[in-house]
């Protein structure tokens, strides 16, 4: 039986016994920040993106993203441009700032028109508008972590 790593192919025979036990443990999660005051949306895209594989871990709020940042850098950012609490053109802008966060890709969403135009001025790497095509997010998102 072949089990594909995505690089690699391992021969289960070759491992033996030892394979599940192996894979459980270099198993290679992307993490995704999701920074969204809408519980539905947030449910909803860390539902379809768990079903892909990804670490989802998810913000209502500016100030809990700002917290989970201090435990772990994540893969990518998936950042509203409109919270309660602050604003996601100017988060992303922080995040691109700092030396040490500048590399994670950020994917910037909202509902309205008018903030696709900040994108443009934002330094983010993508943006996707609500309500958002489900494959349309999926393949940013692939696209941005691979």
């Amino acid at each position: 039986m072949q089990i594909n790593l995505g690089i690699e192919s391992i021969n289960k025979k070759i491992l033996g016994e030892n394979c599940e036990f192996l894979f459980k443990h270099i198993k290679m999660e992307k993490n995704i920040y999701l920074v969204e005051d809408d519980a539905d949306i947030r449910e909803l895209i860390r539902y379809l993106l768990s079903k892909y594989g990804y670490n989802v871990v998810q913000c209502a709020t500016a100030n809990i993203f700002r917290e989970k940042m201090k435990e772990l850098f994540p893969d990518l950012i998936i950042l509203d441009i409109m919270l309660p609490d602050g604003n996601g053109v100017d988060i992303c802008a922080e995040i691109k700032s700092n030396e040490a966060t500048r590399h994670i890709p950020v994917l910037l969403m909202s509902a309205n028109i008018n903030n696709a135009l900040k994108f443009n001025e934002s330094a983010a790497e993508g943006f996707i508008s609500k309500p958002f095509n489900i494959d349309d997010l999926l393949e940013k998102v692939h696209h941005m972590v691979a």
